[in-house]
């Protein structure tokens, strides 16, 4: 049974909860002024890519990622559409600092642009946007192992009129057994990862949380949960979403230092 919650905690209960659980439900908690720069910033990419595309001038993987709605924010920096600061504007001072705060018990926190990834979903135009059961961790850089991701929609109406986003309610164990496809389908960005929903229900039962969402709100989550696009035949409209991941030196693997992961890495705490 796909459950709700819609309560908003206080930044360490909603870091407890994340531990227990390895999920939280956070409600108005982003400005909403970054929020419409950065679906601004979507959206034109967005239709520059689909003109690429419709004039032919675009590799198969970018056709590919086109069909299936999906960027990186480094791509919205390179394009001249955000400024890479925003990540630090957005970060200082937010409800989700002080939630990564109180989880890794620490105060310094970066994140790598190139995996801070945005989706493009309109379900009336294709469903190879929607995203399987998968772990994040499974394409991580292994130098960071722990990662806590905020997903958040930049439309009104995600998970009631829009696809949601739904999870595992456990923090799961890493490397869960994947669903072998043997050759690759037209979802070929993610049947290298994807999970059967059976195998879930094996080790932990019907314990999946599918939340609706209004602007402002997020599901912050860590790096082994199970997740998937959350849709069904009512949730006709379109919806973009982006995922804000950060981690902490603190929790590097052993022997990795700060400097070791070069440019590639920004600081927004």
């Amino acid at each position: 049974m796909t459950q709700t919650l819609g309560h908003n905690a206080s930044p360490i209960e909603a870091a407890a909860e994340v531990a227990a659980t390895g999920s939280a439900v956070v409600r108005q908690v982003w400005r909403t002024d970054h929020l419409t720069r950065i679906e601004t910033a979507i959206s034109e990419y967005s239709r520059r890519r689909a003109e690429r595309v419709r004039a032919g001038s675009v590799t198969p993987g970018e056709r590919m990622y086109s069909t299936h709605g999906v960027g990186m924010f480094s791509t919205l920096v390179s394009e001249g559409l955000l400024p890479q600061g925003i990540l630090g504007e957005m970060f200082a001072g937010s409800y989700y600092q002080a939630l990564c705060e109180a989880y890794f018990e620490d105060t310094a926190f970066y994140a790598f642009p190139k995996r801070l990834g945005f989706r493009n979903h309109d379900p009336r135009l294709s469903d190879r946007s929607f995203i399987p059961y998968h772990q994040d961790s499974y394409t991580q850089d292994e130098r960071v192992p722990r990662v806590l991701n905020c997903w958040i929609p930049l439309n009104p109406g995600a998970g009631r009129e829009s696809p949601g986003l739904e999870v595992v309610r456990d923090p799961c164990r890493p490397n869960f057994p994947r669903k072998d496809f043997g050759l690759r389908t037209e979802n070929a960005a993610y049947d290298f990862i994807t999970i059967d929903r059976d195998r879930i229900v094996e080790d932990y039962g019907e314990r999946f949380l599918a939340p609706e969402f209004e602007v402002g709100d997020g599901l912050v989550f860590s790096e082994n949960v199970i997740h998937r696009t959350y849709v069904t035949p009512q949730m006709t409209q379109p919806r973009i979403n982006f995922e804000f991941r950060v981690f902490c030196p603190k929790h590097l693997a052993p022997g990795v230092r700060i400097e070791d992961l070069g440019d590639s890495i920004v600081r927004v705490a």
